[in-house]
């Protein structure tokens, strides 16, 4: 028997086990006792119950979906956990995992084996490995990308999208535009600051990753660690300069309405936001002409990185059937209820099997692309991160500080 043999029997092992400890649980209440699991997340209510009612018989496995909003999820899981009232599963962001390591149940490699887990989900995924443990199962995954406005492109001869950074130099100086008291009427690419433009956080993240220094092997990260590489204060160098009146590349300052609503409104010709945005600015202007293409990297780099927004099923100590609630997680992070949930939300799927399926669509097709360059870090408090992460760009643009200086006193701050 060959090792492959040996993983997928191991496999088809455990979900066989973890299928009779759920049949157990039923038995042990009674024929018309279900086993309840609840879950937590910001997943889509309607896409989760869709998944949940195919996956799932209520009257042996009773799996409910509460829906929270984002900024909402982590102080509502504290709360609830501190009360013992909290759910038996939590669709948690890559980012908060540091923050409820002691309230997770790891999976050994024992039962669910490394390589089983890293040839089954994208690299980003990689987030939830430790060094002897799976601590989350990949479900969503939101890469961040670039809209551009075709009309801005094509009044410039500038005949296709941007695909590497030196080329927005140049971009800047045909694209923006001022009046006649020197404000821009028209900027080129929403960079440079921070409050005004959205997925600030996540640009500056891809950046960071693309920047001279980081290894591309080395794929668990925080936020802390990156800002402590050598090409940190150049990538910072780069981002400010083009919210500096006195730079060419001069494009966005601190005074302009939000980066989305300016591309919604025509007053910007580049939109860096993320993949689940493309619905919603068809919507925000139906008459907008633009397209997407992938973000943005070096002309030296090998590999397009970009950020990823990655959520993964972590199955929680306070759980009163915690076998029955890894039973469920498995199931829906499986080839087919992914494979639906792309379909339902439009985003990619996490797993490798099927990413390699490309879409025929164009919007897909580049999503699909983004998910296998997508990287992501973790933070302890990202809220936290993201008010540090503001001062730091600020009191660069402002002029208070330079940048070696910011990046070493807001790294520590994050530390």
């Amino acid at each position: 028997m060959n090792a492959f043999q040996t993983i997928i029997l191991g496999v088809f092992g455990f979900f066989i086990i973890a299928g009779l400890i759920v049949i157990s649980l039923v038995k042990a209440g009674g024929d018309t006792q279900a086993t309840h699991i609840s879950i937590w997340g910001s997943a889509s209510g309607e896409a989760m119950r869709t998944l949940i009612d195919e996956a799932f018989d209520a009257k042996i496995l009773a799996v409910s979906y509460s829906e929270l909003k984002e900024d909402e999820l982590d102080k509502a899981l504290i709360e609830a956990l501190a009360s013992d009232n909290g759910p038996d599963i939590a669709l948690l962001p890559a980012p908060l995992l540091t923050r409820y390591l002691d309230k997770i149940v790891p999976i050994p490699y024992a039962t669910y084996s490394e390589r089983t887990y890293k040839d089954s989900f994208v690299q980003e995924g990689d987030l939830f490995l430790s060094s002897d443990s799976v601590l989350a199962l990949p479900f969503t995954l939101d890469p961040l990308v670039m809209y551009w406005n075709r009309d801005f492109l094509d009044e410039a001869g500038v005949a296709t999208a941007p695909k590497f950074w030196d080329e927005f130099l140049l971009l800047a100086n045909r694209l923006s535009q001022r009046d006649a008291s020197g404000n821009l009427s028209r900027s080129a690419v929403a960079l440079g600051e921070y409050k005004n433009i959205a997925s600030a956080k996540e640009i500056l993240g891809a950046l960071l990753f693309q920047s001279a220094g980081l290894a591309e092997s080395e794929s668990v990260v925080t936020l802390a660690s990156l800002l402590a590489r050598s090409g940190a204060s150049a990538v910072l160098n780069f981002y400010t300069e083009f919210a500096n009146p006195q730079k060419p590349v001069y494009s966005w300052n601190r005074s302009m309405s939000d980066s989305r609503q300016a591309f919604l409104s025509s007053r910007i010709a580049v939109y860096f936001g993320l993949g689940s945005e493309y619905p919603e600015l068809r919507r925000g202007n139906p008459n907008l002409n633009f397209d997407i293409a992938a973000f943005p990297r070096p002309r030296n780099a090998a590999v397009g990185i970009t950020y990823g927004k990655l959520a993964g099923f972590a199955v929680l100590r306070a759980s009163k059937n915690p076998s029955a609630a890894l039973q469920v997680a498995l199931t829906l992070t499986g080839s087919n209820p992914l494979l639906k949930l792309s379909q339902e939300t439009g985003l990619p799927p996490v797993r490798r099997d099927l990413l390699s399926e490309k879409p025929t669509d164009a919007y897909r097709a580049v999503l699909y692309d983004a998910a296998n360059r997508s990287r992501g870090f973790l933070e302890s408090d990202p809220v936290a991160s993201a008010g540090a992460l503001q001062d730091m760009i600020e009191s660069i643009t402002s002029g208070r500080e330079r940048a070696e200086g910011a990046v070493s006193r807001v790294r520590g701050q994050i530390r």
